[in-house]
This record gives C-alpha cells, structure tokens and sequence, in this order.
C-alpha cells in the first residue's frame, strides 16, 4: 500500500486495496497489518484454512462462526477473537459481517 500525502503515519482511504473476498487492506506497518471485512452473502461452504500469520479481530456488526481446532464459537457485534498461526480455521457467516482484523507478522491478503 502506498502511503499519500508526504506521511509515513497516514495511509488515505483512497490508497488502501481490496481483496477477493471482501477485505480491505487497511494499514501495514513493520510487523502487522490491519484489514476491514465486509461480506452480506453467507459462506457456508468456505473451506478450511491455515495461514503463517496471527489474527487478532473484533466484530463491528454481524454474525459469524468461527470454526478453529475443531470447535464452533459463535460471534457477534463486540466480540473479539484470536486465530493462532498455523492453525487450521474457517468463518461461515451467517449475517451480514463487518470486522476488523490484524495480522502478524504483516501480510496483503
């Protein structure tokens, strides 16, 4: 992501990227980043998945379960959630969802 305006502290919404899946690729900085989500379709047959990163997120509004070493925790508006790295994980959202996520260490996807 390029970083406008002369500033190395501000990245305007205009320079951030979209992803395929409905991610908004925020903020990157020397060891993190940080994504915005925002699906309306549910996604009941997303496979699943296991990234080198850890995910830190906080639902905004909407629902989804996360599925992670086998267990289902159901989220909602003002829930956080942890996805360690290398582990085996999926969302099946089930509203509407907008989260917040970040990501270490950093990654574009």
């Amino acid at each position: 992501m390029t970083q406008n305006e002369g500033s190395r502290y501000k990245v305007s919404r205009g320079s951030t990227t979209h992803g395929p899946e409905g991610e908004h690729h925020l903020v990157r900085g020397e060891g993190s980043s940080m994504r915005l989500w925002h699906r309306e379709e549910p996604n009941a047959d997303k496979p699943m998945s296991t990234h080198p990163y850890e995910t830190l997120g906080y639902v905004i509004e909407g629902r989804v379960d996360l599925i992670v070493n086998d267990e289902t925790v159901s989220l909602q508006p003002g829930d956080s959630y942890h996805v360690p790295r290398n582990t085996p994980h999926t969302f099946r959202i089930t509203e509407t969802l907008t989260a917040v996520e970040v990501n270490t260490p950093a990654t574009d996807r």
